[in-house]
């Protein structure tokens, strides 16, 4: 059980995370140039809708804790752990770079 000073770090990690992976996916960018497209995707590399911005959020997320399960797979006591936590790992993390490469995929071919 978190106490009350850990539940505010952790509430504080989360937001921070948050915050960054937003910035750091083009929040601002969607903001001021993809608010008038009704188009979910936008062909062009220099314009980003608020759902790519979301979308590639969510990839971030799906990456790191794909990493954290990696990393986890490390510290697991038993052979049977440790294997399924790699394997969810990778698996976690070819799924966010499948995603991310159909994405820039259709932006490319715009």
């Amino acid at each position: 059980m978190l106490t009350g000073a850990s539940k505010y770090l952790t509430l504080a990690t989360v937001l921070y995370l948050v915050a960054f992976f937003a910035f750091a996916s083009g929040l601002v960018n969607s903001i001021i140039e993809g608010a008038r497209s009704r188009e979910f995707i936008i062909p062009s590399r220099s314009i980003q809708t608020i759902g790519e911005t979301i979308v590639i959020v969510m990839i971030l997320f799906m990456g790191m804790f794909g990493a954290y399960l990696l990393y986890n797979s490390g510290k697991a006591a038993s052979s049977k752990s440790q294997w399924a936590l790699l394997t969810g790992g990778f698996t976690v993390l070819t799924i966010a770079l499948i995603v991310g490469f159909s994405i820039v995929k259709i932006k490319i071919a715009g």
